[in-house]
């Protein structure tokens, strides 16, 4: 259960390590501390705009928003979870099914 990422590479490693042939994500700057909630590069293949699948580098919040949810906030933080059980949960039965992407982290921490 971490509570920061770390990911130290730029767009263009993560493009390339990735083999990613685009994306919206360009203004991605390298960072050792990335909190809960904050934009973090993923990996996705899928397709946009009725275009071929493609592995795309996008932007992405850092937690999850329940699809019922009508604000970004949530009562509970949902931006960590076990994976003993996780499809039992209501809250991540759909997105485990449907909504997958690879986060690139470098390392994850804890504080102390």
């Amino acid at each position: 259960m971490c509570g920061r990422l770390v990911v130290s590479n730029t767009t263009s490693e993560l493009l390339s390590a990735f083999d990613a042939t685009g994306g919206d994500f360009q203004d991605w700057h390298p960072s050792w501390n990335i909190k809960p909630t904050q934009t973090v590069p993923v990996v996705i293949h899928s397709a946009k705009g009725g275009e071929e699948a493609v592995r795309r580098l996008e932007p992405a919040r850092w937690s999850l928003t329940p699809s019922w949810s009508k604000e970004l906030k949530t009562k509970f933080p949902t931006f960590n979870a076990r994976s003993e059980g996780i499809t039992d949960k209501a809250t991540w039965r759909g997105p485990v099914k449907t909504h997958r992407a690879l986060v690139p982290a470098t390392g994850y921490y804890e504080w102390q």
